[in-house]
């Protein structure tokens, strides 16, 4: 139980980590990104504006430092008469362009060729020339940032494995962590168990002799005894059966989370566990006015497993199909064999109340019942299935609940328990 909290609490904490200090990352790369990309357009966008200015003007353009370090700086005519002062203007670029201008996309990347051959990466601004009021053509300024955009990329590899070495580093911490979190509940857990065990094992003494001592009583004053009387001993006798079946329960669950998975585990054929329960529950059925049925495998199966529990296991299961069934109810169990999965199933199977859906997140906590009225009348405890549970969990297998409120209940149980 406590390495499955552990598991979840690492899980969280590393995942919370590694999330927040992923988002970071990348914020800061996209951020630092935008702003080079942003830096070289407005750069872009103001030189094109200055010669759009002076060309309009002066119809030629003033060189300079900024201006001699761009791919490409033209007059893009509207009548088609291209003027280039450095680059080249091919025709695939100047659709390109032409097509962009249409889209009023005056700025943006754009992907070109060199005269050698060699694809690059440019940033470009276009800005219109005016004549009397009139747009006679654009001024086209380009800038390469091949270069740039590989760098980028460069960074962004190692961000990547920035985020790598943060994932591990983020697993390291949350499973110190919750190592450190999980610490004290589980010995506060363990107080807990040691508590439940010391209390049961005081209480069956009294219980004992209160149970002795209402035999006794019984033997010496039957004969003299009221109708009312035999009934009020009847249901002390009857309380005392519960309080000792409770103990008993109480005591499973303690020592259930102080002993390993493998305790007592040997070979044994399935058949010395359902034997004496078949006979014990078409008993019962009968007496109760209900149909039971069990459907066992052909072939003996060989078990793996604590003998005890299994058969602690398949009681909890049917007790709990009975209790919640009336007269005239169909009990069912069926055993099979999964040998793909080398797993043990079966299922317990009832047409009593079933169990609502919102309860069914439920039925496995300690001391829960669904019905409370009619489990306190049948002397249900509401531990059985978490007995159950821990005894599942133990053996690494799973429990299945189906059916519908008022028509029943399927609970399907599947253990790798196979020899």
């Amino acid at each position: 139980m406590f390495k499955q909290l552990q598991r979840k609490l690492s899980l969280t904490y590393s995942l919370t980590f590694f999330l927040t200090m992923a988002a970071i990352l990348f914020l800061l790369f996209f951020l630092f990104k935008s702003m080079i990309y942003q830096s070289v357009r407005w750069q872009v966008d103001d030189l094109a504006r200055d010669q759009a200015s002076e060309f309009s003007e002066t119809q030629r353009l003033e060189g300079g430092p900024l201006r001699r370090s761009v791919f490409l700086s033209a007059y893009l005519s509207s009548q088609g008469k291209d003027i280039l002062y450095k680059g080249s203007l091919r025709n695939r670029m100047r659709s390109e362009l032409i097509g962009r201008l249409k889209h009023g996309e005056k700025t943006g990347l754009l992907s070109a060729q060199e005269p050698s051959g060699k694809t690059t990466l440019i940033v470009y601004a276009m800005e219109p020339v005016r004549h009397d009021g009139k747009t006679s053509g654009y001024i086209v300024i380009a800038k390469e940032i091949l270069k740039t955009h590989e760098q980028i990329e460069f960074w962004f590899k190692v961000l990547f494995l920035l985020g790598v070495a943060t994932a591990i580093l983020s697993v390291i911490i949350a499973h110190f962590l919750a190592r450190r979190a999980v610490a004290p509940v589980k010995k506060n857990y363990e107080r807990q168990r040691a508590f439940v065990a010391d209390a049961s094992h005081e209480m069956r003494t009294p219980l004992s002799v209160f149970s002795a001592s209402l035999e006794f009583f019984e033997a010496e004053e039957k004969d003299r005894m009221s109708v009312s009387s035999k009934e009020t001993l009847q249901d002390l006798k009857d309380e005392v059966a519960d309080m000792n079946h409770l103990i008993n329960q109480l005591l499973t669950m303690a020592k259930a989370g102080n002993r390993p998975a493998t305790e007592n585990l040997k070979h044994f054929p399935l058949s010395e566990a359902v034997r004496t329960m078949n006979i014990y529950y078409n008993q019962k059925a009968s007496g109760e006015g209900k149909k039971f049925s069990a459907h066992l495998p052909e072939q003996e199966l060989m078990l793996h497993a604590n003998p005890g529990e299994i058969k602690q296991l398949l009681t909890i299961f049917l007790d709990n199909a009975f209790r919640y069934t009336k007269t005239g109810d169909h009990i069912r169990l069926k055993i099979w064999a999964d040998q793909e999965t080398r797993q043990f199933c079966f299922t317990v199977a009832d047409t009593g109340i079933g169990i609502p859906e919102d309860a069914r997140r439920h039925i496995f906590e300690r001391f829960y019942r669904v019905d409370k009225g009619r489990s306190r009348q049948n002397g249900g405890s509401g531990l059985g299935l978490s007995i159950a549970r821990e005894i599942v969990d133990a053996y690494k297998g799973s429990i299945k609940v189906d059916g519908n409120h008022g028509s029943g209940t399927v609970f399907t149980i599947r253990l790798p328990v196979l020899s």
